[in-house]
């Protein structure tokens, strides 16, 4: 495109997006197809900006395999109208976003002493595969130097899915389908048990079923990044969706 940018496609196939495309790719495999490494960097910061039933996502990923930018083809499109925008002014702007650090998208949320809570609504879904689908909210408490206590309040929707809920630090690679090394598949799949748990690495886990509330508190001495990691449930069915809210706020 020009100096700043290389413009290529990612076939949702290659990376066995939905079950369907999954089959098909397992097919192509036996065919002689040499299959995508999903946990190459490359491919994990793809699978990471996917959107929940999108057919097409815009994302910006830079030299260092970092993700900076997201957008939903269709809502990108729909917000470049309601700006008074045309497709190509709104895509300029999501890429200038990009590159200015604003991680169009990725749902980053900066608290500040003078704005110490925000407000978000957004969706998350069960995967066909366990540790494939997170809805994720990045959090920046960096400007609270003496630390303080971060505190999520959250409502999950009607929905048919429960939603599990895990706060991991800001640099924690987000858990993949591949189960770490040393602990069994079958402890992975199954998402249960102290095993589960101590692999896992986060800071706080919370399950909700359809319309309850609740909440995660977790103090920290100085500010930080937190990431808020959403999905559904292993005792929900696969592919099943919900909404949900959370209030961000540090005290």
């Amino acid at each position: 495109m020009n100096e700043h940018f290389i413009n290529t496609w990612v076939s949702n196939v290659a990376l066995g997006r939905t079950p369907r495309k999954r089959a098909y790719l397992a097919q192509r495999i036996q065919q002689g197809f040499k299959g995508v490494d999903t946990t190459h960097p490359l491919a994990q910061a793809i699978i990471s900006g996917w959107n929940i039933l999108s057919p097409v996502d815009c994302l910006v990923i830079s030299s260092e395999l970092e993700l900076m930018g997201s957008q939903d083809f269709n809502r990108l499109y729909g917000d470049s109208m309601e700006k008074g925008l045309s497709a190509t002014q709104g895509y300029h702007l999501f890429l200038s976003e990009a590159l200015e650090g604003k991680r169009p998208g990725l749902g980053r949320i900066v608290l500040t002493p003078v704005c110490s809570s925000a407000e978000v609504m957004d969706t998350f879904q069960t995967p066909m595969v366990p540790h494939q689908d997170y809805t994720v909210l990045e959090i920046d408490t960096t400007a609270f130097e003496d630390g303080g206590t971060l505190t999520l309040d959250i409502g999950v929707g009607r929905g048919k899915a429960a939603g599990t809920f895990y706060l991991f630090d800001g640099d924690k690679d987000l858990p993949t389908e591949n189960a770490p090394e040393g602990v069994p598949a079958s402890v992975w799949k199954r998402q249960q048990g102290d095993a589960y748990v101590e692999a896992l690495g986060a800071l706080a886990i919370e399950w909700f079923y359809p319309t309850e509330t609740g909440k995660i508190t977790y103090p920290f001495d100085r500010g930080k990044l937190f990431r808020l990691c959403v999905t559904g449930s292993v005792y929900s069915v696969k592919g099943s969706l919900n909404a949900f809210s959370v209030k961000i706020s540090v005290f």
